[in-house]
């Protein structure tokens, strides 16, 4: 039971960060808590999930200045770190994240998916436990499937796309 509540209290603190990066605002972080409390249990993994899906909606900037790689995510490349870190950590939406790092989307998918892996072999060997931020990193690496790095509709089911030159 007490590993059980120490887990719920890193969870609660990891979900608050990412919020506060992704609202820039210590109240609007807040709200984005407690709504995705009262909506999910406090599982690591759903709260975070529910904290980034609340603070998507609430009016803020994620904060401009980057997080630099921890120690403990030493196994994640610099140039696969900036996508993780502006995906995972601020909340950007797949498309916002390779504008701000001046990339096409093409090579931004394929350094966040690189990066995901890195940083959840990372924590999964334990190089990052106790941390708050690996919390958040276990929490996103539940569910990587591909189809779930730019989701707009949040129905989590493939979109079309126009490709142009291919026989009818």
């Amino acid at each position: 039971m007490e590993a059980t509540l120490r887990d719920s209290g890193d969870a609660i603190r990891a979900a608050y960060g990412i919020a506060l990066r992704m609202t820039g605002s210590v109240a609007a972080a807040e709200e984005a808590v407690a709504r995705a409390a009262r909506g999910s249990d406090l599982a690591p993994g759903s709260l975070v999930r529910a904290v980034r899906r609340e603070a998507r909606l609430l009016p803020g900037r994620p904060e401009p200045v980057g997080v630099a790689r921890p120690a403990s995510f030493h196994g994640v490349a610099l140039g696969d770190w900036e996508l993780v870190e502006r995906v995972a950590l601020r909340g950007m939406t797949l498309t916002e994240a390779a504008v701000d790092a001046g990339l096409s989307r093409s090579d931004a998918i394929v350094r966040l998916q690189r990066g995901m892996r890195a940083a959840c072999a990372c924590t999964e060997r334990g190089q990052a436990a106790g941390d708050t931020q690996a919390t958040a990193a276990r929490a996103l690496c539940r569910d990587r499937s591909s189809g779930r790095l730019d989701d707009p509709t949040g129905d989590r089911q493939a979109q079309a796309a126009s490709l142009t030159g291919l026989p009818a």
